[in-house]
């Protein structure tokens, strides 16, 4: 029987999210899904709102014993500020708790939020599939991977979903869930970056480049990869980034090559947010704009863990005033950092 997208998420967050302690449950496992008694609506965001963005949230909420949501994560995102609101608005909503042999029990569950603009067009199927194809990926890397999951991989993928395209070619082309197929793999692959998806582009331009299945051409691969940066795949910024500061397969460029960098640094990409800040600290004085701006970049990939990013700056930011550290705290804001 052919599953439908409302089936597989209905499964999906009923059954098989997070596992249980001996004092935590699942819906589905036991003890059914905690009733929702009260909610709150969530607020757009001004960058939402001025975008058009549409959709839902789907949130993993731990309901405790007197029914309060005392925390939630994403499980399907929007962005533009609004996975943030409805964690915001799902704090306040009130459930039924769960009973488990007579006494109220902390239960995980799981949530829609849905954000609507009144008088805007909506496409509930495209929200469906996009939903669905979250929870795949979501479930994949919580190593949670089930013949369900791999058949919605697949149904997406037959429904031209270019994410779910792109996905299924990648296990088609390892083996990876499903027998081993390298050219329906390459011409899913192909289907997929002619419809603009951005990972696909960056894959058959490197293949292109390459003369990987494709014959080789490598002016027109490298127009591929340039326009998969563009599109905004990060694998293809960082990969002119490193071109253009090495001068392999293309002309030495540390100016191109910081623009590259500065769009996947943008993207929260902590070998970007290193490299450009190398770039920067190249050729600035200590002290300018440039030689602050990689200290801030430094800064952000530190915060997330670089080891390389922490030794830099350790090094470089010896001996600022409170008047650069002060700048290299704005600078961070500008960059769409939020601590």
């Amino acid at each position: 029987m052919r599953m439908t997208y409302r089936r597989f998420i209905l499964g999906f967050l009923g059954v098989t999210l997070l596992g249980a302690s001996d004092e935590v449950y699942r819906a589905g496992e036991g003890v059914p899904a905690p009733k929702i008694l009260h909610k709150v609506d969530p607020h757009y965001t001004y960058e939402a709102r001025r975008a058009g963005i549409q959709g839902t949230v789907v949130l993993e909420v731990l309901v405790d014993e007197n029914g309060q949501a005392t925390a939630s994560s994403v499980v399907s995102p929007l962005g533009f500020g609004l996975d943030e609101r409805a964690k915001e608005a799902v704090a306040q909503w009130t459930f039924r708790p769960v009973r488990k042999d007579g006494q109220p029990v902390k239960t995980y569950t799981t949530v829609e939020v849905n954000f609507r603009l009144f008088h805007q067009f909506f496409d509930p199927r495209g929200e469906e599939r996009r939903t669905a194809y979250n929870l795949v990926v979501e479930a994949i890397q919580g190593h949670r991977r089930t013949d369900a999951t791999l058949d919605m991989i697949k149904n997406l993928a037959q429904q031209k979903y270019p994410p779910a395209m792109y996905l299924y070619a990648k296990m088609l082309e390892s083996g990876d869930g499903f027998p081993k197929d390298r050219e329906q793999a390459f011409l899913i692959m192909n289907d997929a970056a002619e419809k603009n998806y951005p990972s696909a582009v960056y894959e058959i331009g490197r293949m292109t480049m390459a003369g990987r299945r494709i014959e080789k051409d490598t002016e027109k691969g490298l127009d591929l990869v340039r326009n998969a940066a563009v599109l905004g795949s990060r694998q293809a910024q960082f990969f002119l980034g490193a071109a253009y500061e090495s001068g392999d397969e293309v002309p030495q460029s540390d100016e191109r090559a910081r623009h590259y960098f500065r769009l996947c640094a943008a993207e929260g990409e902590a070998p970007c947010q290193v490299r450009l800040a190398r770039l920067l600290i190249k050729n600035a004085t200590n002290g300018d704009r440039e030689f602050l701006q990689a200290l801030a970049w430094l800064d952000i990939a530190a915060e997330h863990g670089d080891f390389e990013a922490r030794m830099i700056l350790d090094r470089e930011r010896a001996g600022l005033s409170p008047q650069q550290i002060s700048w290299v705290s704005k600078l961070k804001e500008q960059f769409g950092h939020t601590p």
